[in-house]
C-alpha cells in the first residue's frame, strides 16, 4: 500500500487524493451556434456533470471518451477536418476541463454520381435523374444527412416509376482533406419493375373486407405507384374507423412481377359522443350535442345525430351516410332536419327531408346534388305563411387550402345553386345562388403572419313571393361581425325584411405569436340589397375588430370583439363578443 501511494505522488503530484465533488467544463473554439448547441447536447461531460467520477483519472477517461461524440457531431455538420484537444486544471476548484475545438472549414460537395448495379435485375436510366431531383447541389455543405435524404428521394422517385424494390447496393463517400471537398458515388439496384398484386387485409374485425376494396385506389395488375397507396391510406383514415393503418407491399413479387399488397389496421371504437359550447353577445350561450356511429352495417355506413340549442334558435339533424354508394369516393346522404329560429326580422319553423349524392372528384374538388322537401312556416316577416318547397340544391367546393380550421396558404371557392319551387298553390319558382371565395397569404416564411381575404356574393332570381326566412340576412360571428344577428338587410321601420342580393368582403390579419397563442385584427364591408343585383354604389356597412386565438390540435379557439362602424339607430349594439372554434373563414 505505501508503494501504491508513492506511485500516485510521482505520477500525479498536483492531484488531490480525495474524491472529486464536481467539475466545470469550458468549450472553446470558432463554432456556429448550431454546432455548439449540438455538441453540448451530445457531450457526456456536460450530461453527467451532476455525477462526477470518483477520481481525477476517471474524469480524464470521461473527457477523452467524449472526443468521439463531439467529432461525430462536427462530421454531421460537414467539418471533416475538425481537431479537438483537452486541458485539465485540477488546482481550480472545482477542477476545470477545457475543450478546444478547431472545426476547420466546412467541406462541400464536389461530385455526386449514380451508377447502375451491373448485377441488378432490371435496367434503369439513372442518367435522366438530375441532382436537383435529389435535393443535392454541388458547392453546398456536404452534410451526411443530405446524402441520406438524397438516397430516400432517389428510392421514392424510382418507386413512383414502378420500381418499389430499388435499393442502394453501395455507397462510397470520399473526403478530400486537401481540397476540403466530398465526392459521393451511389451504386443503385433498381430491382424488377412491379405491378399491383393480390391484396391481403389484416386486423379488421367489425369492418368487412368489401369496405377496403372500395377504398383501394389502384387496379389489380396496374404498374406500381406509391401515390395510389397514399390515396388509399388517406381514404381509410378519413373514414374514422381505424386508430392505425399500414399499407405496404411484400418483400418480393411473384414470377409475373405482381407484388402482393398488405393492408394492416387496428380498428377504433365506432361510436362517439361529444358536446361543445359557443357564445356571442346577441344570442347568448349556445350548447351543441352530437352522437355518431361510424360503422352501422360493417361497410362504414355512418349514422349521426347533432343538435344546437340557443335561447332563440334550436336545430337538430339526423344524418345517414352510405360511403362509396355507386363508385369510389361517392357518398349517399339522407338527412332529416328540424329548425326553429326567432330573429329581429322573422320567426321560422321548418322540417326538411333531403337525399343527395356527394362526390370527391379529386383531391381539391367536391360536388353534390340532390333533392329536398322543406315544410316551412314563417311569421313576423314580410311574407308570412306556410310553404311546401321542393328544392334541388347543387353544390361545388374547390380548395387547395392546407387546413380546414386554420388555413395558412391556398384558396377555397364555394358555389351553391338552389332552384326552389312551391308545390302547393299558389305555385311559384325562384332560385338562390351564392358564391364564396377565400384566399390565404403567408406574409412571412414561417407562416406566423397570415392575411386572409374573402368575398361573398349572392342573388335570388324569380318571383317576389319568396318566403321571408329564405331571403338574405347577414350579421353573425363569421359574416359582418359587430352588427346585430341576421339584421344586415334592407330595413323597414328599423326591422330587417331580407334581401335578394348581397356582396360582402372581409380581410383578417392573423398572427401566431407562439405555438399556442395568437391574435387577429379584421375588417368587414358589405351590405344586402332588395334587388337581385348587388349595388356597389349603395351605402356599405363596415366593421372592425380584434381577437385572441388559442391553438389546439383540432383548431384554434376564437375570442373576438367586433365594433360596427355604421351603427343603425335602435338596432346595433356598440360592440359584439364572439367565442367559437376555428377561424372565421
Amino acid at each position: 500500500m505505501p508503494i501504491l501511494i508513492l506511485l500516485c505522488f510521482l505520477l500525479f503530484p498536483t492531484i488531490p487524493l480525495s474524491a472529486l465533488e464536481g467539475y466545470d467544463v469550458k468549450i472553446e473554439g470558432n463554432l456556429t451556434d448550431e454546432s455548439r448547441s449540438l455538441i453540448e447536447s451530445a457531450s457526456q461531460l456536460l450530461a453527467l456533470q451532476e455525477s462526477p467520477p470518483a477520481t481525477p483519472a476517471g474524469l480524464r477517461s470521461r473527457a477523452e471518451s467524449d472526443i468521439e461524440n463531439m467529432l461525430t457531431v462536427l462530421h454531421s455538420q460537414a467539418y471533416f477536418g475538425a481537431k479537438i484537444s483537452l486541458d485539465y486544471d485540477f488546482e481550480h476548484q472545482p477542477p476545470l476541463v477545457s475543450v478546444y475545438i478547431d472545426p476547420g472549414p466546412q467541406f462541400q460537395f464536389s461530385s455526386f454520381t449514380l451508377t447502375a448495379d451491373k448485377n441488378g435485375t432490371a435496367y434503369f436510366p439513372y442518367e435522366t435523374i438530375s441532382l436537383s431531383d435529389l435535393g443535392v447541389f454541388l458547392g453546398a455543405p456536404a452534410h451526411p444527412k443530405e446524402i441520406l435524404k438524397a438516397e430516400e428521394r432517389l428510392l421514392t422517385l424510382m418507386s413512383s416509376w414502378g420500381y418499389p424494390l430499388a435499393s442502394i447496393s453501395k455507397r462510397e463517400v470520399y473526403a478530400d482533406l486537401s481540397g476540403k471537398t466530398v465526392r459521393v458515388s451511389l451504386v443503385v439496384n433498381s430491382g424488377p419493375s412491379a405491378y399491383f398484386g393480390p391484396v391481403s387485409i389484416q386486423g379488421n374485425n367489425r369492418v368487412l373486407n368489401q369496405f377496403f376494396y372500395k377504398k383501394i385506389a389502384w387496379s389489380p395488375g396496374a404498374p406500381y405507384n406509391p401515390e395510389k397507396i397514399e390515396r388509399t391510406h388517406n381514404a381509410l383514415e378519413a373514414s374514422g374507423l381505424f386508430s392505425s393503418i399500414h399499407v405496404h407491399h411484400a418483400e418480393s413479387p411473384d414470377e409475373f412481377g405482381h407484388l402482393p399488397m398488405i393492408i394492416e389496421v387496428i380498428e377504433s371504437k365506432p361510436r362517439s359522443i361529444g358536446w361543445g359550447a359557443t357564445y356571442n353577445t346577441d344570442r347568448g350561450l349556445g350548447v351543441a350535442l352530437e352522437w355518431e356511429h361510424r360503422n352501422i352495417g360493417g361497410l362504414g355506413e355512418r349514422l349521426s345525430f347533432d343538435t344546437e340549442l340557443w335561447s332563440l334558435q334550436k336545430e337538430a339533424h339526423l344524418l345517414y351516410v352510405k360511403p362509396d354508394f355507386r363508385r369510389r369516393s361517392e357518398d349517399l346522404l339522407l338527412l332529416a332536419e328540424l329548425f326553429n329560429e326567432e330573429t329581429k326580422g322573422f320567426t321560422e319553423s321548418s322540417i326538411s327531408l333531403s337525399s343527395s349524392i356527394e362526390r370527391q372528384v379529386n383531391d381539391q374538388m367536391r360536388t353534390s346534388y340532390g333533392v329536398m322537401y322543406k315544410w316551412l312556416k314563417d311569421s313576423r316577416s314580410e311574407k308570412n305563411g306556410t310553404f311546401n318547397l321542393l328544392k334541388m340544391p347543387l353544390y361545388m367546393r374547390w380548395s387547395n387550402a392546407n387546413h380546414l380550421l386554420d388555413p395558412t396558404a391556398g384558396s377555397t371557392i364555394h358555389l351553391k345553386l338552389t332552384p326552389t319551387m312551391q308545390i302547393i298553390e299558389p305555385y311559384f319558382l325562384y332560385g338562390i345562388a351564392t358564391l364564396t371565395a377565400a384566399h390565404y397569404f403567408s406574409l412571412t416564411a414561417n407562416k406566423r403572419w397570415i392575411l386572409a381575404t374573402r368575398i361573398i356574393a349572392g342573388t335570388i332570381l324569380g318571383t317576389d313571393q319568396i318566403p321571408g326566412s329564405e331571403r338574405f340576412y347577414e350579421g353573425s360571428e363569421t359574416v359582418m361581425r359587430g352588427y346585430r344577428y341576421q339584421t344586415v338587410s334592407p330595413l323597414e321601420c328599423h326591422k330587417p325584411i331580407g334581401g335578394r342580393s348581397m356582396l360582402i368582403c372581409s380581410a383578417e390579419l392573423r398572427v401566431r405569436a407562439t405555438d399556442t397563442f395568437g391574435w387577429a385584427a379584421f375588417y368587414d364591408i358589405g351590405n344586402v340589397a332588395k334587388n337581385p343585383v348587388p349595388r356597389i354604389d349603395a351605402k356599405q356597412l363596415q366593421s372592425v375588430g380584434c381577437g385572441l386565438r388559442y391553438h389546439t390540435a383540432v383548431g384554434p379557439l376564437r375570442l373576438d370583439l367586433a365594433v360596427p362602424l355604421n351603427r343603425r339607430e335602435k338596432l346595433d349594439p356598440r360592440f359584439q363578443i364572439y367565442l367559437s372554434i376555428g377561424q372565421a373563414f
